[in-house]
């Protein structure tokens, strides 16, 4: 026999003593304890078997539970939920479900045990928070009329003598002689109940969390010391609750905890900074109840520029890929700006708005909570790189536990995103250049190979354009090599502000030579690009501190790749061929390749 059955034996027993009255009624507070002490050490895994639920059947002539308050009501106040309901994957609902099922067994078993202590009671009920203040709705009943229960019945102010009970201070109410014709709440019809006894359920701080009622159709049916004992079943209907209540809670946190350590593993496997993002919003919709949720990241740090990564929930289209600067004033940009995680609640009617960005977004009224985590790669660093911004209809949705939940996750994802960083920065030091940011000579040679698969399978040319600074070494023995290096770096800004950036290829091919793949070209519009390139540098104006400005032009030879050329090495040294025509030519033109030779079409 398990301890939780002995305690069963020995709460029965005190019981049943109690029952006979007189002296032995100060047994009840005893077997009460032992009662809740059977409860609380049941066998109860979440993970193993499914637990009871006592059947719903409203015309029942036994216990008969409604569909009750979901049992956060009772402690949270809470009677909705966010557009995003997390843990999908813990099955959170089920496990608040189960532990409700809990709750049930327990109050079904003190009302029948109530209801053979108390011959004399008539109906028997159990009323719970309802999810707003000072509003209690019916869970559950015994009755020997059950189809004159209104299963729907609630108790709130101004209601009677039932509403005495959620006032504060009044600990029962004891009525040994209603007047005929005084009808409670929940009863469909008028009913001849002469007398009432009622406790309030009490939560830690004294809030009042439920009621237990015993009415009778007799008269002067209770005593005090009935009522007494009602206080302490009350106190252990309580004692049960927050049993089951921290036992679901408990249980979800150390799940949403693994599964922090599972993200700490994906991070770690992560070398991309978009992964990153990715698995940042994976983690937060997983595990975080939200109306929106927005996710921040500052691009450039040293611009103090930035952009919105990700944002779902309500009104979330006005924040999707928006721009924003360290500038700004809105509470989102402040606590990245500042890296302080920031808490804030609005109460209902509140009339000023708190930008989220900036002050020309939609502002939305409704959202009364938020609570932003900044994720910086250095705990001390006076700027986070990013921010989790959550929001809620609720003013009480976000507690230590979300807290310290998203604190731990935003130090493991800032040491994920430095990491990726750092991976990024090396890998663009091998296939950038250093000087202008653009591909280098290794990484040209890749990409025209890639690009070159994919146009003979969709059958589009490629237009390959080699440019070379005319007069360049003219420039760095006047100027010297800074001014040289300022021109490259000018002439690499002005031909990618005239090619497609997500379409086209540039690349530095070395020293004063560029190279400008054209994707799905046509040979007018290879020869316009080079054109327009020539034109854009030789409206460069760069400063050397003498009366006039410096000024540059460059030379092009032009070489239209057409499916079935194969060989990508030639198509560059047809386009330097071109070039040095240009060049033979008088600079500061454009020559595209062209022979009679068949090499043209490749073999």
């Amino acid at each position: 026999m398990s301890v939780s059955e002995i305690l069963f034996v020995v709460a029965g027993a005190l019981l049943g003593l109690a029952s006979q009255g007189g002296m032995f009624l100060f047994l009840i507070p005893f077997a009460v304890v032992a009662f809740s002490l059977a409860v609380m050490n049941r066998p109860n895994n979440p993970n193993t078997s499914i637990l009871p639920v006592i059947k719903r059947d409203k015309h029942s002539t036994t216990l008969t539970p409604v569909v009750s308050p979901d049992l956060r009501n009772e402690f949270t106040n809470a009677n909705k939920v966010e557009s995003n309901e997390p843990n999908s994957s813990l099955q959170v609902n089920h496990i608040w479900e189960r532990a409700n099922s809990d709750v049930d067994k327990a109050f079904g078993d003190i009302l029948r045990c109530l209801k053979v202590l108390m011959p004399q009671a008539n109906t028997l009920t159990i009323f719970t928070n309802g999810g707003s203040v000072n509003e209690l709705r019916l869970r559950m009943f015994q009755s020997d009329i059950p189809n004159c229960i209104d299963t729907g019945a609630k108790i709130t102010e101004n209601m009677g003598i039932l509403s005495q009970l959620l006032r504060p201070g009044v600990s029962r109410i004891l009525e040994g002689d209603l007047l005929v014709g005084k009808r409670l709440t929940y009863y469909i019809e008028n009913r001849m109940i002469r007398s009432l006894v009622g406790v309030p359920l009490l939560g830690r701080d004294e809030q009042r969390l439920g009621v237990l009622l015993v009415d009778s159709l007799h008269p002067n049916a209770f005593t005090a010391a009935e009522a007494q004992a009602l206080t302490y079943i009350a106190q252990a209907m309580f004692m049960v609750s927050f049993k089951s209540f921290a036992s679901a809670q408990n249980y979800i946190e150390q799940q949403q905890f693994s599964t922090l350590y599972h993200y700490q593993r994906k991070f770690f496997q992560t070398m991309s900074v978009k992964d990153i993002y990715k698995q940042m919003f994976e983690y937060v919709k997983e595990n975080m109840p939200f109306d929106r949720l927005t996710i921040l990241a500052l691009d450039k740090p040293k611009e103090g520029l930035g952009h919105v990564v990700y944002c779902v929930g309500m009104d979330s289209e006005q924040f999707v890929n928006k721009s924003f600067t360290l500038s700004d004033k809105g509470i989102f940009v402040l606590a990245l700006m500042r890296n302080r995680p920031v808490f804030r609640s609005f109460n209902s009617g509140y009339a000023d708005y708190v930008p989220r960005l900036n002050d020309y977004e939609k502002r939305n009224m409704e959202l009364r909570q938020l609570f932003v985590m900044p994720v910086s790669s250095e705990p001390d660093s006076k700027t986070a790189e990013l921010a989790i911004c959550l929001e809620s209809r609720f003013t009480n949705r976000y507690q230590d536990h979300e807290k310290k939940l998203l604190k731990a996750f935003a130090g493991v994802a800032g040491f994920a995103y430095a990491r990726a960083c750092q991976f990024e920065k090396g890998k663009d030091l091998a296939t950038r250049d250093g000087l202008t940011g653009l591909m280098n000579h290794r990484s040209l040679e890749e990409s025209l190979r890639t690009e070159k698969v994919r146009a003979d399978r969709k059958k589009y040319n490629i237009g390959v354009l080699m440019m070379d600074i005319d007069h360049f070494k003219r420039v760095n023995d006047t100027y010297g090599h800074p001014v040289g290096d300022e021109v490259i770096k000018g002439i690499a800004f002005a031909i990618s502000g005239e090619i497609r950036k997500e379409i086209d290829i540039v690349a530095r091919y070395g020293g004063e030579e560029f190279v400008v793949a054209l994707i799905d070209t046509t040979p007018e519009g290879m020869i316009e690009t080079a054109e327009r390139i020539r034109k854009a540098v030789g409206k460069l104006e760069f400063n050397v501190h003498q009366p006039d400005p410096l000024r540059v032009t460059v030379s092009i030879g032009a070489f239209l790749v057409e499916p079935g050329f194969t060989d990508m090495k030639k198509a560059v040294n047809n386009a330097d061929q071109a070039l040095y025509k240009a060049k033979d030519g008088g600079r500061n033109q454009v020559v595209r390749f062209e022979t009679v030779e068949t090499e043209a079409v490749g073999a």
